[in-house]
């Protein structure tokens, strides 16, 4: 599977669209929020939010997405109009909203929060390659506002609960803000500590954010469905209960397994099977409660990129090891480094090196049901489709509800 959900809140959110290089295809739903106002959201493997303002300016989009919906995205643009893009905003720098600015960079305006260039250009997307054009030439700190298509357009930074380098993008006339990663539905904030974000920050700014909107707004979270105001005063709400009853756990020296083993959060609504859940917002905040500078340490990924790109898979397995053996307090060893890798190398081609990545991962984390998906599909993609199928079994068996796994072994059922 694309990403580890299990991990990816204790690694600073590695980008998420290296994850995703090795996907044949990309399916966009498309909806019509008002006049000028469209929503595209990838349907395939892991949905990703677009706005598109339409109309005689041209075509202004709200985070453009990953690089492979470029061509899926272009077409549906060109089925709607023959105009060209002449602005592009970012809610964040992640890389699954900021990976496509290189195909508008040329002829359309980047805009974006100024602290995204110096979190674009550092080691956490070192996987990612970044054009000068690609980087955001009109960087915003404070509220602004700007008319386009004849409609304001708000920009309003609120930094330091999911990064450092939020914007809330808001459409006053038509009724609909675009939230980053900061107000959600369903489920808990994801905290990118590596990229200055900090759970402390985000009832404050999630409050702050709802103030903003009229009751009648819609919400365009940038993964997942779009939900209104009742839903995100309910998420407003998980926050402000459940951070101290978890740091009332944590000053009683209670670890994350007995939080969840004597399930703390059981007040609030289940939600287990949505992503982040209670297990994994427990364990951010017991992370920024108790670790130095946050738990956040050195990128594991940029010395085993530069072992895979001087040699192999072996040679990069050989790095893993003794960095883990002589270095394993300073770097961020976890499954979401060697699943982003893997993907990396099945985007590239490289075959055999993304299954030896994959096999490391099921080595290191055994009990993960992600780690055998992913190897499922590395094997899939090499044409091994028995050692396919033995991968994505035993990862339904440890997650019974892993719908990628269950969808995967029905497509392989039929070849």
């Amino acid at each position: 599977m694309k990403t580890s959900k299990s991990m990816m809140l204790l690694v600073g959110f590695l980008t998420i669209s290296t994850m995703l290089l090795a996907q044949p295809e990309t399916n966009i739903e498309t909806k019509k929020m008002s006049e000028n106002l469209y929503h595209f959201k990838v349907t395939t493997f892991y949905p990703v939010s677009t706005l598109a303002s339409i109309g005689p300016d041209g075509i202004l989009l709200v985070d453009p997405g990953m690089e492979q919906s470029n061509t899926e995205l272009m077409k549906v643009l060109a089925e709607l109009s023959d105009l060209k893009v002449t602005k592009v905003i970012n809610t964040h720098s992640h890389d699954h909203h900021t990976s496509m600015n290189k195909y508008f960079g040329e002829t359309a305006e980047i805009v974006g929060h100024a602290a995204s260039i110096d979190l674009m250009r550092s080691d956490l997307d070192v996987l990612v390659e970044w054009p000068q054009k690609a980087f955001p030439s009109w960087s915003i700190e404070s509220d602004t506002s700007f008319v386009f298509n004849g409609e304001e357009i708000r920009l309003i930074p609120v930094t330091g609960g999911h990064c450092k380098d939020d914007l809330l993008v808001y459409f006053p006339d038509s009724k609909v803000a675009c939230t980053g990663g900061v107000l959600k539905s369903g489920s808990y904030p994801m905290v990118d500590f590596a990229r200055g974000g900090d759970f402390r920050g985000f009832p404050e700014l999630a409050d702050k954010a709802l103030s903003i909107f009229p009751r009648d707004v819609t919400f365009v979270q940038s993964h997942g469905d779009n939900f209104d105001y009742t839903q995100a005063s309910e998420y407003v709400k998980r926050l402000d209960r459940s951070i101290p009853l978890i740091k009332k756990a944590v000053a009683s020296g209670k670890t994350p397994q007995e939080m969840i083993d004597e399930n703390i959060l059981s007040v609030l609504a289940d939600d287990d099977h949505a992503y982040p859940n209670r297990r994994f917002w427990i364990q951010t905040i017991h992370r920024g409660l108790t670790m130095k500078n946050n738990g956040v340490k050195k990128s594991l990924t940029a010395p085993i990129y530069h072992a895979l790109m001087n040699g192999n898979g072996t040679d990069a397995v050989k790095t893993y090891r003794e960095l883990k053996k002589s270095n394993p307090e300073e770097f961020g060893f976890n499954e979401n480094v060697l699943n982003v890798l893997g993907y990396y190398l099945l985007g590239k081609d490289r075959l055999d090196d993304a299954i030896i990545i994959f096999k490391l991962n099921v080595k290191e984390y055994p009990r993960s049901f992600n780690v055998y998906d992913s190897l499922g599909e590395g094997y899939m993609n090499r044409g091994n489709l028995w050692r396919a199928k033995r991968n994505y079994k035993k990862s339904i068996r440890i997650n019974p509800e892993n719908q990628n796994g269950i969808d995967m072994l029905e497509k392989l059922a039929t070849l």
